[in-house]
């Protein structure tokens, strides 16, 4: 019945509704950076100060947040009712459909939308990394291994990480790629492992060795061996999505690799795969690790990309991972609806 109230006052009172996602907006604005000046939350929100003070001056009153010399901050009931108050955002904007429609047409376990967009807004990628690291917490307590990709979404989901008693052991994915340290894959690990009082075990293999060259590493390197069959059967999976464009230039494709990309109309790149709209694989990079392909044998796989630019590289991805939980936001998940 929830549901149904809901689009009943959306229908007598749309002007209430409005003033509840720009409420909800707002305190997430303020969970997020708290404590927070009214001139920040401005800028951040796209609202006028105006709209800002008379927002908050009802928020203070009803007792959810509250007015510091430092800026605004939320109260523990406004803490406690961050959960419930996403929960209502979702339906307002018909998103729990949202994650229904896409689930079904990609065939996936599990899609959950958190809003805003990432391309333009900050907030939305902390989310986005938050809902990453709240799922990957629910599951270590029931498994063994967790393996997992680097990039700057990966970073996001490891900052945010509940301390936890897990004792996991965490390995990369693949070897790896780009100058960035902090997004490194072996360094993401590193972080997991510490906040889950577990063990992290590391791949000092960059991207783009010949095949001959890792099956040399591979025979002759136990332990780069025994790490990768870890990673393999990890019981966890974890990794971004990127556009293949931009993924190309990071890995500084040669000419006649991005040939191939554009040829069988790459879109999405995960895990070292290339992806076309159909979901095929028509370029992967040697490395040692996880195949995209592979994952289906893996007991939970989670994908966490947003922002509306990323919309076909998730679609391509997705459909070549074939299974898993699919983690992005509004802008993103509202591009893919209408491409699907």
């Amino acid at each position: 019945m929830k549901q149904d109230f809901l689009e009943i006052f959306q229908k007598i009172a749309p002007d209430l509704m409005g003033t509840v996602k720009e409420r909800y907006l707002l305190l997430r604005h303020i969970s997020d950076a708290e404590p927070v000046g009214r001139r920040t939350l401005a800028g951040i929100s796209g609202l006028s100060e105006r709209v800002v003070r008379a927002h908050v001056d009802v928020l203070r009153r009803s007792g959810i947040v509250r007015f510091t010399t430092m800026g605004i901050a939320l109260e523990p009931e406004g803490k406690a009712m961050m959960p419930d108050l996403l929960e209502c955002f979702l339906r307002l904007n018909r998103l729990d459909e949202m994650q229904q429609y896409i689930r079904q047409k990609l065939r996936l376990k599990e899609v959950c939308i958190v809003p805003g967009n990432c391309d333009s807004d900050k907030t939305a990628k902390d989310e986005l990394s938050r809902k990453g690291a709240l799922l990957l917490a629910d599951l270590l307590d029931g498994v063994k291994t967790v393996a997992i990709s680097g990039g700057s979404t990966m970073a996001g989901v490891a900052a945010t990480l509940p301390e936890n008693a897990s004792g996991v052991a965490v390995v990369p994915a693949r070897g790896g790629i780009g100058n960035r340290v902090e997004f490194q894959a072996n360094v993401i690990a590193a972080q997991i492992a510490s906040k889950a009082n577990g063990t992290y075990h590391m791949l000092h293999i960059p991207d783009g060795l010949s095949e001959s060259t890792l099956r040399v590493m591979l025979r002759s390197d136990m332990q780069t061996k025994k790490i990768v069959a870890m990673a393999k059967t990890a019981e966890v999976i974890l990794f971004g999505i990127g556009r293949s464009d931009i993924m190309a230039d990071r890995r500084e494709l040669t000419v006649s690799e991005r040939k191939k990309l554009a040829d069988g109309g790459a879109l999405g790149e995960a895990l070292g795969s290339y992806c076309n709209v159909s979901g095929e694989v028509v370029y992967a990079t040697n490395n040692v690790g996880i195949s995209l392909t592979e994952l289906q044998h893996n007991l939970h796989v989670i994908a966490v990309a947003g922002g509306s630019s990323k919309a076909k590289a998730i679609i391509a991805v997705m459909r070549a991972c074939h299974t898993g939980t699919l983690v992005t936001d509004e802008a993103a998940a509202s591009e893919i609806a209408k491409l699907i």
